[in-house]
């Protein structure tokens, strides 16, 4: 489908939505990122980017930029939580593609800047609260009451999407059961670029480095 002058909204200038406005406006489109917050801040923790996602940063010419700011893994090691006993290496330095440990923000800061370059357009505080389908064409509604209309309209808005809750209804999300706990702690000393997972009967532990092995990412899933 031709993209050139074709104009298309994006709710939400995360990870997904910085990515899909940067892949159209490459090939012609006229995209605009809508986001509630008043700035694109440093939030989060780490990433680990698997080959499949490489690949796409690498096809919205982010490949350099990845390479200056994730650390590229060795391998994954699986252990036994009670001893630290290796029970199985993951080699991820051969093989077809690169992985890669990140910091969310960092490639955050990737994308906004591939995507301004790229023509697309972040518009900040901009919380829409309601969406409605009409004629072929979504209708927004801003918390100040505002409203506009969009040709062609994706929801990357997160867990509690307005663009979900228009097509397929609102629905609460359900508790797993699962939590994540996650912190970040400056190393003290060289870091080897592999990711340590120490597991034990209904959890496990994650650890990995980031930026340059300044900072070691933890990861406790129960």
């Amino acid at each position: 489908m031709p993209l050139t002058g074709r104009k298309v909204t994006i709710l939400g200038a995360g990870i997904a939505g910085l990515a899909v406005a940067t892949a159209l406006a490459r090939r012609g489109a006229e995209a605009v990122v809508l986001e509630r917050s008043d700035a694109i801040r440093e939030v989060g923790a780490g990433l680990q980017i698997s080959p499949n996602g490489v690949a796409v940063l690498e096809a919205l010419g982010l490949g350099p930029a990845l390479a200056t700011h994730g650390v590229r893994a060795r391998a994954v090691h699986l252990r036994d939580f009670r001893a630290g006993r290796e029970v199985l290496r993951l080699d991820l330095s051969t093989g077809r593609g690169a992985y890669h440990f990140i910091h969310r923000a960092d490639l955050i800061e990737m994308l906004a800047d591939a995507a301004r370059a790229a023509g697309v357009q972040i518009r900040l505080l901009h919380d829409i609260t309601g969406v409605t389908i009409a004629d072929g064409r979504a209708q927004l509604t801003t918390a100040q009451g505002a409203q506009a209309m969009a040709d062609l309209l994706i929801g990357a808005d997160g867990l509690h999407s307005v663009v979900r809750g228009a097509l397929n209804g609102m629905a609460a999300p359900d508790f797993t059961g699962q939590v994540a706990w996650r912190a970040l702690v400056p190393a003290t000393g060289p870091v080897a670029p592999v990711a340590q997972v120490f597991m034990g009967p209904g959890r496990h532990l994650v650890h990995y480095p980031l930026r340059g092995g300044e900072l070691i990412n933890i990861v406790a899933v129960e």
